[in-house]
């Protein structure tokens, strides 16, 4: 089944091709109906994209050591729970990751597509690394090969090196410099007052719950945007702090 068979336009079928493709056109297309239209099938083709890139990348990270262990099996398990994955769900990221994890492609290669594909949408992406890095340290701690992975999968999500550590610190508690708070809101040290106010109000808008799902993202990933809301309202408080004039 093609995209353009299910009426899906030409920029939702770009997604066609690559290690997400393959994946899809293994079996996984089956997820489409038959009969929708086209903007139907444009959402769903969204999410199918954001859920095989998601757990293809994820069943790279749990593997890196070699072997998916007994603990990281259970981490990718409660994270289905915690995003609210219904049974039919559960068996399609179950197939991703059993086929992903032993393919012939690299983490590398998974986020390479999806940041080809968000290139114009930063939200994402940050979505997209936020999940990767919450899985990973969620036994509290980082095997190297893990840490390799979440430190060299930035620049194929095309994302800023300071995004490792703006994870770090709310994960592991490490001291975030304020280049990164200023980085986390799109500005620099050099933006006005002003400027911070309006990326601040940019971002609340960009992370409402309605915002996110008009994206494609499916209703159970809102609660990752609320997270990283948590974190640019930490951010502008830091700035704040600095800034008298910036309330």
């Amino acid at each position: 089944m093609s995209w353009k068979s299910v009426g899906v336009g030409a920029g939702i079928g770009a997604l066609f091709g690559g290690p997400v493709g393959a994946l899809i056109g293994a079996g996984l297309g089956s997820w489409f109906s038959s009969g929708k239209n086209k903007l139907m099938a444009r959402v769903e083709a969204q999410q199918l994209f954001v859920f095989t890139a998601l757990f293809g990348m994820l069943a790279k990270i749990a593997k890196a050591d070699g072997v998916v262990s007994d603990e990281e099996a259970r981490v990718i398990k409660a994270f289905m729970n915690q995003i609210g994955l219904d049974e039919k769900a559960k068996q399609m990221a179950g197939e991703i990751f059993s086929r992903a994890k032993d393919d012939d492609h690299s983490v590398y290669d998974y986020a390479s597509q999806f940041g080809e594909v968000y290139a114009g949408n930063k939200d994402m992406r940050v979505i997209a690394y936020r999940i990767l890095f919450e899985v990973a340290a969620s036994d509290g701690e980082l095997h190297p090969e893990e840490d390799k992975i979440l430190h060299d999968i930035i620049a194929p999500l095309g994302l800023d090196a300071s995004m490792y550590n703006l994870f770090a610190e709310e994960l592991f508690g490490k001291v975030q410099a304020l280049n990164e708070h200023y980085e986390l809101l799109d500005c620099t040290p050099d933006s006005s007052d002003a400027d911070i106010k309006r990326a601040y109000r940019k971002k609340c808008i960009e992370y409402h719950p309605d915002k996110i799902m008009s994206k494609g993202l499916p209703e159970s990933f809102v609660t990752f945007a609320d997270e990283q809301m948590k974190m640019i309202t930490h951010a502008y408080d830091q700035i704040k702090k600095t800034r008298p004039g910036l309330i």
